[in-house]
C-alpha cells in the first residue's frame, strides 16, 4: 500500500504544470479574452460603418402631356441625387476610424494585462495558501511531537499530567486551523480555474514567480491605461477636424426632362446655408473635450510614475523585512533544536518549549505574507510597466 500512495504522489509530481503553461491555457481558453475580442470586432464593425459613401438617390417620373388638340402624349423626367461629404468631414472622419482602431488596440491589450495581472495574483494567493497549509501541518505534527514528548515524561514521573493535556489540548485546537487552511486552498484553487474558463482540474506546481530582490524600473512600455489615454486625444482631435467646416455634405444633382417637343437637361449643386447652426458649439466641445483629454493623460502620467515609485520603494523594504526575518527564522529553529534537548532531560520547561514553538511558527507565517507581498506589489508594477502589454 505504502508503495502504491508513493506511486501517486510520484506521478502527480511529475505530471503537475508550471504556471507557465498554465498560463498559456488560460490565455487560449478565457471566455473573457474572447468577449472582449468580440467587443472590439463590434466597434471595428461600426467604424467601417461611419466610412461608407451614402448611395444616391434616383427619382424617375412619368408626365402626361394634355394639349388643347390632339391625343395625350406621355414624357418622363429623371432625377439623380448623390450626396459628397466635404474634403475636412472626410479628413476627419478617417481620423477618427483610426484613432478608435487604436482605442480598440488599447482596449485590447489593457484587458489582456488586466486579466494576465489578475491571473498572476490569484496564482500567487493560491501558492500562500498552499505554504501556508504545509506550514500549519509542520505546526501540527510538532505539537503531536511535543505532545507525545510530554506524555513520555509524565508516564515516567517527570512532568504532570496538566502538561501533557495542554499540549494535547493545543495540537488538537490546531487541527481545525489545518482543515480551515486546505478549504482556503480549494476556494482559490476554483476561483483561479473559473478565472481562467478552464473546466478541467490541473495539478499546478506552488512556487510564488517573484525572489526576494529588489526591482529596478527598467520598462519602456506604456502602462495599458496610458496608451487609452492617447488614443482618446487622438480621438478627439479627429473630432475637431470633422466639426472644422461649417456643413459636412454637399449634393450633386443632375435630372433630365422628356418632353414632346424637348429634353431639357439639368445638372448642379445643392449646398447647406448655414444661417442657423455651423457646428460653432459643436467645434468648441471638441476643444474642450480635446483639453480635457490632455489633462487626464498628463494625470495618469504622474499617478503612474508616483504609484511605480511607491511600489518599488515598498517591495525594496519588504525584502529588507524579508531577509530581516529569514536570519531570526535560522536562530529560532535553532532555538527550538535547543529546547527540545534540554526538555528531554528536564533542562527546560514546557511553557519555554511552546513558547518558542509559537514564536517559530509565526515568523513562518511572516516570511510567507511578507513573500505574498512581494509579489502582489511586483505583479503590479509589472502591469504598470507595461511588462503585460503582449
Amino acid at each position: 500500500m505504502r508503495y502504491i500512495l508513493l506511486s501517486l504522489l510520484l506521478c502527480r509530481f511529475i505530471y503537475a504544470i508550471d504556471f507557465e503553461t498554465f498560463k498559456k491555457e488560460a490565455l487560449s481558453h478565457s471566455k473573457i479574452l474572447q468577449a472582449q475580442k468580440v467587443e472590439s470586432d463590434i466597434q471595428m464593425q461600426q467604424t467601417r460603418m461611419e466610412l461608407r459613401s451614402d448611395n444616391p438617390e434616383l427619382n424617375i417620373e412619368g408626365v402626361r402631356y394634355n394639349p388643347n388638340e390632339g391625343k395625350d402624349r406621355w414624357g418622363y423626367a429623371l432625377d439623380i441625387n448623390q450626396r459628397i461629404r466635404t474634403g475636412s468631414y472626410l479628413k476627419g472622419i478617417r481620423q477618427k476610424a483610426e484613432a478608435n482602431e487604436l482605442l480598440q488596440t488599447a482596449f485590447l491589450t489593457q484587458g489582456k494585462a488586466a486579466f494576465l495581472k489578475e491571473l498572476e495574483a490569484l496564482y500567487t494567493r493560491y501558492v500562500f495558501s498552499v505554504e501556508m497549509e504545509r506550514v500549519l501541518q509542520k505546526e501540527y505534527q510538532l505539537l503531536q511531537q511535543v505532545a507525545r514528548m510530554v506524555k513520555s515524561r509524565y508516564k515516567s514521573d517527570s512532568d504532570t499530567k496538566l502538561s501533557w493535556l495542554q499540549s494535547k489540548s493545543e495540537a488538537d485546537a490546531l487541527k481545525s486551523e489545518v482543515i480551515g487552511a486546505k478549504i482556503e486552498r480549494k476556494m482559490l484553487y476554483r476561483e483561479m480555474m473559473a478565472f481562467a474558463g478552464i473546466r478541467e482540474d490541473v495539478t499546478l506546481r506552488a512556487h510564488f514567480l517573484y525572489s526576494p530582490k529588489e526591482y529596478k524600473i527598467v520598462a519602456k512600455k506604456p502602462a495599458p491605461s496610458l496608451k487609452i489615454a492617447k488614443a482618446k486625444e487622438r480621438l478627439y482631435a479627429a473630432k475637431q477636424t470633422i466639426y472644422s467646416g461649417s456643413f459636412r455634405h454637399l449634393d450633386i444633382v443632375g435630372g433630365v426632362e422628356k418632353e414632346p417637343d424637348q429634353t431639357i437637361g439639368r445638372v448642379g449643386v445643392a449646398l447647406p446655408i448655414t444661417l442657423f447652426n455651423n457646428q460653432k458649439e459643436e467645434r468648441s466641445l471638441a476643444k474642450l473635450k480635446m483639453k480635457q483629454a490632455k489633462l487626464q493623460k498628463e494625470q495618469i502620467i504622474i499617478q503612474i510614475e508616483q504609484k511605480k515609485r511607491m511600489l518599488s520603494e515598498a517591495i525594496s523594504m519588504l525584502c529588507g523585512k524579508y531577509h530581516t526575518l529569514q536570519k531570526f527564522y535560522k536562530e529560532q529553529k535553532e532555538l527550538m533544536r535547543l529546547l527540545k534537548d534540554g526538555y528531554k532531560i528536564a533542562k527546560r520547561s514546557l511553557f519555554e518549549l511552546l513558547r518558542a514553538k509559537s514564536s517559530f511558527i509565526a515568523t513562518q507565517k511572516k516570511l510567507l505574507q511578507t513573500q505574498k507581498e512581494i509579489n502582489l506589489q511586483t505583479i503590479e508594477l509589472n502591469y504598470l510597466e507595461g511588462k503585460y502589454n503582449e
